[in-house]
């Protein structure tokens, strides 16, 4: 019963945009990270993994930012694309995560940059988001027993 209330009120705190990471007594290192970094323990680990088929250009840890190195997805090769990630603060909060997401094709044996669709960068995040909801609840659910 504990386990279910905790899940459902972690599920109403992400709803309403409340922070959690000042109610996870169960994680002493993940607290540390968040207090020398400066960012969501959550949302960053969240970002690696699913960051982690492009190769990873920039990973800083204290402002918050991984932005990854031009790369081929899928079978078109005249076709790049390079994602940023941006976390703005400690709580595990929607508006606390940015994702830019830019692209370049080949023209004339030259990298050209192009607008991407805006659903690549919204996509993304909501794929972070819920890696970062579903860590957050293994940590519950792991303290809880």
């Amino acid at each position: 019963m504990k386990k279910h209330f905790l899940a459902s009120l972690a599920v109403v705190l992400v709803i309403c945009g409340c922070s959690l990471s000042s109610l996870n007594p169960f994680r002493a290192e993940e607290k540390k990270l968040e207090d020398e970094a400066g960012v969501n323990h959550y949302l960053w680990q969240a970002s690696l993994d699913k960051l982690s088929f492009m190769p990873l250009a920039t990973v800083d840890a204290t402002s918050g930012l991984i932005v990854t190195d031009w790369t081929v997805l899928g079978e078109a090769k005249n076709e790049q694309f390079k994602i940023s990630v941006q976390i703005f603060s400690k709580e595990l909060r929607v508006d606390c995560l940015k994702v830019s997401v830019f692209k370049r094709v080949l023209e004339n044996n030259h990298w050209t940059d192009v607008t991407p669709d805006e659903r690549l960068s919204t996509e993304t995040e909501k794929a972070i988001l819920v890696r970062a909801r579903q860590l957050y609840r293994n940590d519950l659910a792991a303290g809880a027993e």
